[in-house]
């Protein structure tokens, strides 16, 4: 296996500590010298998707490919390897940052910080979402929340104290009652629910996280074969606060009357007007969209619980002595 790590030099966390990630890099392939690694930082956004596609069709053997930054690499990296035969996909978040990675529980969280636990890794098949050509891993949204997504971005990178949930959290809020934020949606499920009418916006969740401490998309699951859409039906006069909060932790269905929710495995959207679409934090406008489900898409590398990854990686080392003994 080829291992080839892919970084975003300016995500958060990478930024201003690009050769202590290299050095790390470097220091665990030290110790298993029988592997094999490249390391590519991006130049510009989308540089990791022709990348991948140029360097696994030299590569006849198998290649994970390691993410490493926020959720903007790891969405390059998703769509670079989509539909190649010999790819794993993995995260390495130096804190943690990947909102796919918060879906897979504490436990599978935590081993991140270390590169030899990523190398020797098991892999299990997840689910992605297509939105037309584009494909995400975590979430995609249109409408009022994915101006909040990409809103509440742009107001960390400003303001750095204040936590990147906080400013999702507010940016919902304000983008929530702009006059110009609801629009009239074309909707159609699986070809069956039909929905028509002004609404505010919507989640499309493929995992319940976003950010660190948020749930708003509680029933996800990246394995289930099924797309969740939380739709925002018109913004409350009273209580607003309390709502938003409620749908951040998973109590949405506390407000049937302003927040909806379905399940699907394929969904068309359309509209008279630019339609505002985030797929895992890339924005992008058009006026009619498809969204699917593309069940067990993607083989993604996490260990599950530290003491599995090291067992893994003493029984290759074991091997590999083994091996030279012989």
């Amino acid at each position: 296996m080829k291992h080839l790590f892919i970084i975003n030099p300016v995500a958060e966390g990478v930024v201003n500590y690009l050769s202590d990630i290299r050095a790390e890099i470097e220091s665990c392939f030290v110790h298993y010298p029988w592997l094999s690694y490249d390391i590519h930082v991006t130049r510009w956004q989308r540089d990791a998707v022709g990348f991948i596609r140029r360097y696994c069709q030299n590569e006849p053997g198998l290649v994970r490919i390691y993410a490493v930054g926020g959720n903007g690499i790891l969405y390059e990296v998703v769509n670079g390897a989509m539909g190649l035969p010999n790819v794993q996909v993995a995260c390495y978040s130096r804190e943690g940052g990947h909102t796919f990675i918060h879906s897979l529980g504490q436990n599978a969280a935590s081993p991140l910080d270390s590169v030899s636990d990523l190398v020797f890794a098991e892999t299990r098949q997840v689910d992605l979402i297509r939105c037309d050509a584009n494909y995400g891993l975590s979430f995609s949204m249109f409408g009022m929340e994915a101006m909040a997504d990409i809103q509440g971005k742009e107001w960390f990178s400003r303001y750095r104290v204040i936590s990147s949930d906080t400013c999702y959290f507010w940016a919902v809020m304000y983008n929530m009652f702009r006059s110009d934020t609801e629009q009239n949606y074309r909707i159609l499920l699986d070809d069956v629910i039909a929905l028509e009418g002004n609404f505010l916006g919507a989640l499309v969740a493929n995992q319940p996280c976003h950010g660190r401490t948020f749930r708003p998309g509680t029933d996800a699951l990246p394995d289930d074969g099924e797309l969740d859409l939380y739709l925002w039906n018109k913004a409350p006069r009273v209580g607003a606060l309390k709502i938003v909060n409620d749908y951040m932790r998973g109590q949405y269905h506390a407000w049937p009357e302003y927040i909806q929710h379905y399940r699907f495995r394929k969904m068309t959207i359309k509209s008279d007007d630019l339609i505002a679409i985030s797929m895992d934090g890339e924005l992008f406008y058009q006026t009619e969209a498809e969204f699917e489900i593309m069940p067990g898409a993607l083989d993604f590398a996490c260990p599950t619980v530290a003491e599995e990854a090291e067992s893994v990686r003493d029984a290759d080392s074991a091997t590999r002595t083994g091996a030279r003994n012989a």
